[in-house]
């Protein structure tokens, strides 16, 4: 028998965001669409406000959009 170590929130919850992102519609129609829609949702607020996914590659798109106006600065000055 194999003992399987218990997966942690943050996994389960990252797991489950993944399986549901496929069948949660953003305008749903039956009632089931509107349960996985509004499971989706509640996921992503707990994983985005505890855990901050999915910061982080917007931050660093705002970096790089930062360091984009910055060259172009540069370049008008000269």
């Amino acid at each position: 028998m194999r003992m399987e170590t218990k997966q942690s929130l943050y996994d389960r919850l990252a797991k489950e965001k993944e399986r549901l992102g496929g069948k949660a519609l953003r305008f749903p129609k039956t009632k089931q669409e509107l349960l996985d829609r509004k499971r989706w949702e509640r996921i992503h607020i707990i994983l985005t406000r505890r855990y901050e996914y999915g910061i982080d590659s917007y931050l660093d798109d705002m970096r790089r959009q930062d360091h984009f106006d910055e060259i172009a600065t540069i370049k008008n000055i000269r």
